[in-house]
């Protein structure tokens, strides 16, 4: 597996964020769209942060073993995409927020072992930093009121 093929997880990883942010800015209103637009902006941005990274790292390959190598494969396939590869939006405000949160908080997981097997750069770095920041604003958006449900902010969901 080469740095590309890691980095390139990475940027389809931004590219699904940026795909369920989008939707669900597509059916709310509000503050709440306000903030999914933001997520799906910042979520474009990082996608051409990897793009120029990988443009640095092409062609390096790396010295992992197999097992780096499946673990890091695995995690993608069966803990992110399936979670960012759906075909329906949650149908409450709630359940597309926790959903958002676990894929945050998978990709920092991704990302910090790209950063500790691979590449440890500041822009890898900003991007770690960023997808915390998006896990913390949607749990208190989450966290804002407990018995909110499909229609709270004007929502569309």
């Amino acid at each position: 597996m080469t740095t590309s093929e890691l980095l390139g997880v990475a940027l389809k990883i931004e590219g699904a964020g940026y795909s369920y942010y989008t939707k669900l800015s597509n059916i709310s209103s509000g503050k709440l769209k306000e903030l999914f637009l933001e997520l799906a902006n910042e979520e474009r941005e990082h996608a051409k942060i990897f793009e120029d990274i990988l443009k640095e790292h092409e062609d390096e390959n790396l010295n992992l073993n197999e097992e780096e190598i499946g673990y890091l494969k695995a995690f993608a396939d069966d803990i992110i995409f399936p979670k960012l590869n759906i075909d329906k939006i949650p149908q409450s405000i709630k359940e597309a927020l926790k959903l958002a949160i676990e894929v945050e908080k998978d990709s920092i997981i991704f990302y910090n072992d790209i950063k500790m097997l691979i590449l440890n750069n500041d822009a890898l770095e900003k991007i770690i930093e960023e997808e915390k920041k998006h896990m913390k604003k949607l749990t208190l958006k989450l966290n804002e009121n407990d018995t909110f449900d499909m229609y709270s902010e004007g929502s569309k969901i």
